[in-house]
């Protein structure tokens, strides 16, 4: 077996390659909080017109469109972690995060018949929140933390209010803890 000496440079080059490589780079997911954002506030505000506008009785359809954000979602995911050739700290703590927040969207969506969807649009802005926010907390990126802490205290709010006036608060949560942050987001981000 041989062994090469590396000279100074290439030793430094190995070093600078192996730190990049364990980088988390959430501009590049930039795709994903515009892509969740802007098809939930697409269904919640053609809900709440086809519903409160329109008198449609089933104007909840335009959320069965959501599942094939899903399958986009996956499907870039899957690319994205067949690429990846390391697997940080951040990007486990993120799946852990998200991973978690789709476990609870789904408790309460099945719930919601025995909760009442006027109590279920408030704690899904404040789940938005815990996701986004505790994001931010990670990569340390103000405009998610900040956007989670709103969506949060919209939450708040909108216990109080009556149901058809959730439908435009859902809208902004998901405005300022999603689709804000994700415009904001810079070309390069590194964790």
């Amino acid at each position: 077996m041989t062994h090469k000496t590396m000279n100074t440079d290439e030793s430094l080059k190995l070093i600078t390659d192996m730190v990049q490589s364990t980088r988390y780079n959430i501009a590049q997911d930039k795709i994903i909080y515009l892509m969740w954002g802007y098809a939930t506030s697409f269904a919640v505000l053609t809900h709440y017109l086809l519903q409160f506008q329109f008198n449609i009785k089933m104007a909840w359809l335009v959320w069965l469109l959501m599942p094939f954000v899903g399958v986009y979602n996956a499907i870039y995911f899957s690319k994205k972690k067949r690429s990846s050739r390391v697997k940080t700290f951040t990007d486990r703590a993120l799946g852990a995060i998200w991973g978690s927040f789709i476990a609870a969207l789904f408790i309460f969506l099945f719930a919601s018949p025995k909760i009442g969807w006027a109590t279920i649009y408030p704690i899904f802005m404040v789940l938005y929140g815990i996701g986004t926010s505790s994001t931010g907390g990670i990569i340390k990126f103000k405009p998610l933390i900040y956007g989670g802490y709103l969506s949060m205290l919209i939450g708040l709010v909108a216990f109080y209010v009556p149901f058809e006036i959730q439908f435009p608060l859902l809208a902004l949560a998901i405005l300022v803890s999603y689709v804000i942050p994700g415009h904001l987001l810079p070309k390069a981000l590194n964790v």
